[in-house]
């Protein structure tokens, strides 16, 4: 069986007020009566002694106890009867109070009030009455000698009518009062009760997931304080489930534009703001604040933050934030802010000790001010923003540099294939070449033309700068390339036409360097020209070589008289097994750790190291040599070079 609080307290206001009364009746009527029975048998006590004490001697005088007690029997209206006994047991002298003695006879004799007397004294009353009739025994005697007995009954008739009119009354008032306690117990169970009902309810609608409960205490007790405490609860776990409703709606999407203006909205109305800008600095602004979540059109109304490192540091000490009317002139200044504008509590959104972002959270028109408590939930919400803001901002850069490289994918193979695939076969005659760019994409260029059964056009090429840009120019040198080697046979030639292309074509901070030569089958002659670019190593049969430089200027760097006029034209005969190695400057000026460069000195070491090999094992050879001086260091610019050998005789 369950007992709620209310019944609970209305009966253990009953039993107190029960309790109350049994002893109220106890001390106040019961005991007060047999005090009252005492005092009355005390008396008789008295009176029977004293008739004891009338004998002299050894005179037995009984008609003196007679005359005696006749006369106690007529001031005394409370005593039945009075008998006095002789040592043998005789009944010598006796008096009835017939008033008390309900009797059939109007009239008793002297020997029927005896008879009376005697069976009142042996007990022989009605089994009601019994109550009414106390007797008080006292013998006469004179020493140590027993001459008989004084017995005297009387009545306690009124006592006990006065004792059950006592409890009758006192029955009655506890009754009533009981009535009157349960009323106002009911009363005051009500206005105890009630509060804890209120909230026990709350707790039930708690604990079926709804979460917008509230307790108003109307008083300042202890219950006030549990409806205090509850309400705090309450607001603490709608305060976790709302940073666990907002995580899994900021860990939904990655999409920068749609997280920015959730994370407005959501913590607007979390603090109950009027309204709610938000501004971060992305890694393109240049250290500036933006706010990046209203439209175009209102974007002059709020300008770039720029702020300096003092401020910033003012705003991280501020973790809670602040009312920004109360922060001091240069803060205010640098937030754009003036003391006419609408009050509001600025939030900054720090990431890794960094200033991330702002928040400025606008009071509504009913509040003066936002509490603490309100102020450092804002704060662990811009937090949590702040930390989805910028992995969706990472996640954009990730996203944007998985394209750049898949771009440059593409980018690096098509360079690529704008690359010999095969070595030509040329009777007399091994060729190879190598491309290694230091990014994905590079400027170092080389190729191999047939111009016809007797002439291949031979060019390596190295474009100023690094990575995309100077891919560009590499894709389109060797378009122009295509094109120019199957107009001009003369080396020469060709260069200052490329060059008059270039000069409109190619930014002014960029050029060109380039050897282009024509290789004579039949007369095993080279003739080539250098525009700007690296000498040309001759390697011969007993160690003999060769830094071969003509005069000439890189492409694009003039727009043709200069070029012309400075730009020269060499030949030179190959031998048996004498070797030609075309290379870019990222070969010799590759550095190790000690920052010294592999210079045309460690080219040449490579070179004459390797001996009479062909000249793949040749070429892997100077490779091995470079990477073994690099000491591991990565090369920073692109590494080219192009390998003609003549064969020998038959």
């Amino acid at each position: 069986m369950k007992i709620n609080l209310r019944t609970k307290f209305i009966l253990l206001s009953t039993v107190l007020v029960t309790v109350i009364m049994a002893s109220v009746t106890y001390f106040f009527t019961i005991r007060e009566i047999e005090s009252r029975r005492a005092a009355a048998a005390s008396q008789i006590h008295r009176i029977a002694r004293n008739i004891a004490t009338m004998q002299l001697l050894d005179r037995q005088d009984w008609n003196t106890y007679q005359d005696y007690i006749s006369q106690l029997m007529a001031f005394n209206k409370d005593i039945v009867y009075i008998a006095i006994f002789d040592d043998r047991g005789t009944l010598r002298a006796h008096t009835l109070n017939s008033d008390l003695i309900e009797y059939d006879r109007p009239l008793l004799t002297r020997r029927m009030q005896a008879d009376i007397v005697r069976r009142l004294d042996n007990g022989a009353v009605a089994e009601e009455s019994k109550a009414d009739l106390q007797t008080e025994r006292v013998n006469i005697q004179v020493g140590d000698r027993v001459l008989g007995s004084v017995h005297v009954g009387f009545s306690v008739i009124a006592i006990n009518r006065e004792l059950n009119r006592g409890i009758l009354l006192n029955i009655g008032l506890g009754l009533f009062f009981i009535l009157l306690a349960s009323l106002v117990s009911v009363m005051i169970s009500r206005r105890l009760t009630r509060p804890l009902e209120r909230l026990n309810r709350a707790m039930k609608a708690v604990n079926e997931g709804n979460l917008e409960q509230k307790v108003r205490p109307q008083t300042h007790d202890e219950i006030a304080q549990l409806g205090h405490s509850f309400n705090t609860m309450i607001e603490g776990l709608r305060e976790r489930q709302f940073i666990e409703s907002l995580g899994y709606e900021l860990s939904a999407t990655f999409q920068f534009d749609r997280l920015a203006p959730l994370v407005r909205e959501r913590l607007k109305s979390a603090i109950g703001a009027g309204s709610t800008r938000l501004y971060i600095r992305r890694r393109n602004s240049h250290g500036a604040f933006h706010e990046i979540t209203v439209s175009e059109e209102k974007k002059n109304l709020y300008p770039p933050l720029e702020l300096n490192g003092q401020v910033e540091k003012f705003l991280l000490k501020r973790k809670d934030g602040f009312m920004v009317h109360s922060a001091p002139p240069d803060i205010m200044e640098a937030l754009h802010h003036t003391p006419e504008d609408e009050a509001g509590l600025l939030m900054p959104m720090p990431v890794k000790d960094e200033l991330f972002g702002l928040l400025f959270f606008a009071l509504p028109p009913d509040k003066e001010s936002f509490s603490p408590k309100e102020r450092h939930f804002a704060a662990m919400l811009a937090g949590q923003a702040a930390l989805a803001l910028e992995n969706s901002l990472l996640y954009e850069e990730l996203r944007e540099q998985e394209r750049l490289k898949r771009e440059l994918e593409i980018a690096r193979d098509m360079q690529r294939r704008l690359l010999p695939a095969n070595m030509p076969v040329v009777d007399g005659f091994r060729f190879d070449g190598i491309c290694q760019s230091a990014y994905e994409v590079g400027g170092d260029y080389f190729d191999f033309f047939r111009l016809d059964e007797t002439h291949l056009g031979v060019v390596i090429a190295d474009v100023s700068g690094k990575g995309t840009s100077a891919s560009f120019y590499m894709a389109e040198l060797k378009g122009m390339m295509v094109q120019l080697t199957s107009v001009y046979r003369s080396p020469r030639q060709l260069l200052g036409e490329l060059n008059r292309k270039l000069f409109g074509n190619i930014d002014r901070q960029s050029f060109i360097t380039m050897i282009y030569g024509v290789l004579e089958i039949p007369a095993h002659r080279f003739v080539f020209s250098r525009a700007g670019h690296n000498s040309l190593l001759k390697i011969g049969t007993n160690g003999e070589h060769q830094f071969l430089t003509p005069a000439g200027i890189g492409l694009g760097l003039d727009p043709g008289d200069v070029f012309e006029r400075s730009l020269e034209e060499a030949a030179l005969e190959l031998k048996p097994f004498e070797t030609l190695v075309l290379y870019t400057d990222g070969l010799i000026e590759a550095r190790n750790a000690r920052q010294l460069e592999f210079g045309e000195e460690g080219l040449l070491r490579s070179c004459l190291a390797a001996g009479q090999r062909n000249i793949p094992q040749m070429r892997e050879a100077i490779l091995e040599s470079l990477h073994g001086f690099m000491e591991g260091v990565q090369p920073h610019d692109d590494i080219t070079m192009v390998m003609v050998q003549r064969q020998g005789e038959g």
